[in-house]
């Protein structure tokens, strides 16, 4: 579909787990897993 993207690994900012995310992590910019990404998000509406 959109091709290979590389994986960087990270360190979640809320619960300190190591996981991949495809774009190379920002020092300036917390990073966080699946989990803590969606807890974080507002709930979509439609």
């Amino acid at each position: 579909m959109y091709g290979d993207k590389e994986m960087h690994k990270a360190v979640c900012a809320d619960c300190k787990k190591e996981c991949e995310v495809p774009f190379k992590p920002d020092e300036s910019r917390p990073v966080y897993c699946r989990e803590c990404f969606s807890k974080r998000r507002p709930p979509r509406r439609f």
